[in-house]
């Protein structure tokens, strides 16, 4: 299949959970297979019939693709579009990914951006683009920037980007996008990694349709309750790196709880409150000095990754050592939907997954992105079942342990 220019980034990530009791999740060798779903039986005799619709026959439900268990083999189908920075799935058959604007390259001294926009996954295929963002005529770079997504049951979707605008919408339609308010402080002159104001990466989690949290790298936070969005809060938190390597992330597992990692610290959300904790990463000294990602599957669990590594708390206790998961380095992506399951990715498009024992080594997925190198890859798994991680190029891999 002729490679597109891509849109989307996905990472996966997987968390190395000790103490508790977990069940393995059996791998098989990878296979993508893209064709209708098994006959179904139209009889009552133990004879398997089948009902096919005529050729061109119209149908509003969509056939998922019949996936081997495992990975699939790296895919692209999606239409066209900028570098996609973010993925969010709440089934097998229903995927958001978004990205566009400036497709990463605002550092590079972009003046300009794109429209920022969504694809939308239905099992078997991608929609073409939706604009959520309209692209600016001229001026400065204002939004969209390296956006960030994420979507509820309703479907519910949320969209920040790191210009702080706000957008919700089904997938499909979307509202205007708006400025998040800011509160009366001011970012600290140390936490501030990409120049002066807010920085261009900015993370959201929303655990129900009325409940949002959004943390950026520059140290701000920000709350959605009962739909209306509070001012941000500006938290003093350890200088981040350049805005290329200042990925944020968050889980919020309920409305009363987050957490989230803000260059090397870690923000927690109580229910009305924001505070920093230590880092976890003064425990190992010769690991990376920033998170990237972190997923909390409960109030109990939670677990970060960077560069080759991962570490884990459990409940009130302290982080564990910084555990080395993977030796090419670059994990940018974990999702635990389970405490039993946890799945991870790094930039270079390869896979590990944890279900009780050790981490699995890394597979690679995915071919390491080259149209948009900086962005890094998007994660998204609904449960023990179905996983996608895709790269900023646009290459997609699914999981399916049918």
């Amino acid at each position: 299949m002729a490679r597109r220019k891509r849109i989307g980034r996905w990472s996966l990530a997987v968390l190395a959970l000790a103490g508790c009791a977990c069940s393995s999740t059996p791998g098989a060798t990878p296979t993508a297979v893209h064709t209708p779903a098994r006959p179904v039986p139209t009889t009552t005799v133990p004879t398997t019939t089948t009902t096919v619709p005529p050729p061109g026959a119209a149908t509003t439900v969509p056939i998922p693709v019949v996936q081997a268990p495992g990975w699939s083999s790296a895919l692209t189908t999606l239409p066209p579009g900028g570098g996609f920075s973010s993925l969010s799935c709440i089934s097998d058959t229903f995927c958001i990914a978004t990205g566009g604007g400036t497709g990463g390259q605002a550092a590079a001294g972009a003046t300009t951006s794109g429209a920022g926009v969504t694809v939308s996954w239905d099992g078997a295929s991608w929609s073409e683009p939706s604009v959520y963002f309209p692209a600016p005529v001229s001026g400065p770079v204002t939004a969209p920037i390296l956006p960030s997504l994420t979507c509820t049951l309703g479907p519910t979707c949320v969209i920040v980007d790191g210009s702080d605008h706000v957008s919700t919408g089904n997938g499909t339609d979307w509202s205007t996008p708006r400025p998040l308010e800011t509160g009366a402080a001011t970012v600290p002159s140390t936490a501030a990694g990409a120049g002066a104001g807010r920085g261009p990466f900015a993370s959201v989690a929303c655990p129900t349709p009325h409940f949002c949290a959004v943390v950026d790298n520059s140290g701000h936070a920000t709350t959605m309750q009962g739909g209306a969005w509070g001012a941000t809060q500006s938290l003093a938190v350890p200088p981040s790196p350049p805005a290329q390597g200042a990925r944020t992330g968050i889980s919020c597992p309920t409305t009363t709880f987050c957490r989230a990692v803000v260059g090397a610290a870690v923000v927690d959300w109580n229910g009305t409150s924001w505070s920093v904790e230590p880092t976890p990463w003064t425990a190992s000294p010769a690991a990376a000095s920033t998170g990237s990602a972190i997923s909390c599957p409960s109030t109990t669990l939670c677990a970060i990754v960077n560069g080759s590594g991962l570490t884990y708390r459990h409940g009130n206790g302290a982080w564990s050592p910084v555990e080395a998961i993977d030796p090419h380095g670059g994990l940018d992506a974990v999702d635990c939907p389970t405490t039993r399951w946890c799945v991870a990715s790094d930039a270079g498009g390869s896979v590990l997954t944890w279900s009780g024992g050790p981490w699995s080594p890394p597979r690679t997925v995915l071919p390491a992105p080259t149209e948009y190198p900086g962005i890094g890859t998007s994660l998204s798994c609904t449960g023990v079942h179905f996983c996608m991680v895709m790269s900023a190029d646009g290459d997609y891999s699914t999981y399916s342990d049918s």
